[in-house]
């Protein structure tokens, strides 16, 4: 490598001969790259607390607020600070939607259940008669 020239590869595909510069490695990068995932990761984090905490509507009701103030402000915010503001605002929606989802997955399972039993019961039912 010669000193000053920037880290580079070869890319030769047929006659085309390209020069690519070499992948850089920054935080705003990583960020970027990883932002859907921190949300979801804290959101998760953060609907277990509330659930534990007993905070379950308090959570909902902060999500709902902090996307409807993001949705007003995003506009004006600049642009370094904007993912990391797009991270947390993501995390308290995931945060909202993680707790009523849990709720509605124990009325489903309830219900499949009732339903399974009912049926069990009507078998076993069957079973006197023979």
């Amino acid at each position: 490598m010669i000193p000053g020239m920037a880290r580079s590869t070869w890319n030769v595909s047929g006659d085309t001969v390209t020069l690519e510069e070499g992948a850089k490695r920054s935080p705003s990068r990583w960020l970027r790259q990883n932002s859907l995932k921190l949300a979801l990761l804290l959101g998760i984090a953060e609907a277990i607390f509330a659930l534990v905490t007993g905070h379950r509507l308090l959570i909902m009701l902060i999500g709902i607020v902090s996307a409807i103030v993001y949705f007003n402000v995003r506009s004006s915010i600049p642009a370094r600070i904007k993912r990391p503001i797009w991270i947390v605002v993501a995390a308290q929606i995931v945060a909202g939607l993680v707790v009523p989802a849990i709720y509605a997955g124990i009325l489903i399972f309830s219900v499949v259940a009732a339903l399974l039993l009912i049926v069990l019961l009507l078998v076993m039912l069957g079973d006197l008669r023979r």
